[in-house]
């Protein structure tokens, strides 16, 4: 059985990342990982140096994106299909317009309209499941 990592950021992921994508995808396959997913912040930045990055060292990559949702806090997202890459390139760009370069939150409405296609993970110690079990609150 092989381990996969999930939730990687790169550098395109202000302060939260420092690895580029191609040196990310080298190392998964220097430990013989057959996929990487990247999961940068509120964007798919990285998509085109990820993909390129992952041609050349046999690595599949899953594509994703650490998204904060809207009074919430964040949820990790995969991408399962093309409707989902369609679903979240269009939910991501709608959170920018309506947005400001530091704080773009997806509305809950936003996200079950476009959640076809997409995997949802519990995301980091700021997620929507994380943070309220690290108060105290198991509702």
């Amino acid at each position: 059985m092989s381990y996969i990592e999930l939730h990687c950021h790169t550098n395109f992921s202000f302060l939260d990342g420092a690895s580029p994508p191609e040196d990310l995808v080298r190392r998964a396959a220097e430990l013989d990982m057959p996929a990487l997913a990247v999961t940068d912040h509120q964007g798919l930045y990285g998509a085109v140096k990820f993909t390129n990055a992952c041609r050349r060292h046999g690595v599949r990559p899953i594509y994703g994106a650490e998204v904060t949702i809207e009074s919430a806090g964040h949820v990790t997202l995969l991408v399962e299909s093309q409707k989902g890459w369609a679903n979240l390139c269009r939910m991501l760009t709608s959170a920018g317009l309506a947005g400001t370069k530091h704080e773009r939150p997806v509305p809950w409405s936003t996200l079950e309209q476009h959640a076809d296609g997409l995997i949802c993970l519990s995301g980091c110690r700021d997620g929507v499941v994380a943070a309220p079990a690290r108060r105290g609150d198991r509702e």
